[in-house]
């Protein structure tokens, strides 16, 4: 049986998860990870949930295409809805926005009383759901980026106590965990631009409302241009 082609990003996180124990990919769309896992020795139930019937259907056929229908337990929910993790140790959620990543685990305390290993690729507003994180109680416990086009975050977390964030790290992550990736310099560069901006767009606007998010985006800036002092000082 031919083996299945992941993308970098996708490769990336089905790495992080262990050999054994029960798994969940949450928005699985196409099935991808699953499939890779079962055909790459995994041990422990695997789940593959989506929140809408034609994705689903999908990741359905690829198991099938690879035959291993049988090898996969699939469900139509919204999030975990459907699964109680009485024998999942890992979740994965990627491929979605920072806030929807939040929300799917606010509904589903077991990941945070069972100390489920958490697999999370946000797509944007991943400095929401570190914030989101921290005051609900997970530790974060690895960043890395991969670059796949675009360059992807993808962290891991279970229940526990975190330290406190600056503002840069909830753009960047936890600068210990992250100051060796190979990519780390231009995405801090990035986020600079990025910031920058955003500030110079902020003052622009005559928006009441506007205010409050112009001095998070000042301090934001601030808190950057001092990280990439800090661990760049001859390159500023």
């Amino acid at each position: 049986m031919a083996q299945i082609k992941l993308s970098d990003r996708l490769l990336a996180i089905a790495g992080l998860v262990p050999a054994l124990g029960g798994v969940a990919d949450v928005g699985t769309d196409h099935g991808y990870i699953p499939v890779w896992l079962s055909q790459n020795g995994h041990i422990g139930k695997i789940y593959a949930t989506d929140i809408n019937e034609a994705p689903l259907l999908h990741a359905k056929m690829t198991a099938a295409e690879f035959g291993l229908e049988n090898a996969i337990s699939f469900s139509l929910c919204d999030g975990l809805a459907a699964l109680d993790g009485a024998d999942i140790s890992t979740v994965i959620i990627a491929g979605m926005g920072g806030e929807n990543i939040a929300d799917i685990l606010s509904k589903a305390l077991w990941t945070k009383q069972l100390r489920t290993r958490l697999i999370l690729q946000p797509m944007t507003k991943s400095a929401l759901l570190r914030s989101w994180l921290f005051e609900n109680g997970y530790r974060v416990l690895s960043e890395q980026l991969v670059s796949d086009g675009l360059v992807y975050e993808i962290l891991t977390a279970e229940a526990g106590e975190d330290e406190p964030y600056s503002p840069a790290e909830l753009l960047t992550g936890h600068i210990g965990l992250i100051r060796c990736d190979p990519l780390f310099e231009s995405r801090l560069d990035s986020l600079i631009e990025k910031t920058e901006r955003a500030v110079l767009g902020l003052r622009a606007s005559t928006r009441a409302e506007d205010s409050e998010r112009l001095s998070q985006a000042s301090a934001a800036l601030s808190s950057l241009f001092e990280l990439k002092k800090t661990i760049f000082p001859s390159e500023t």
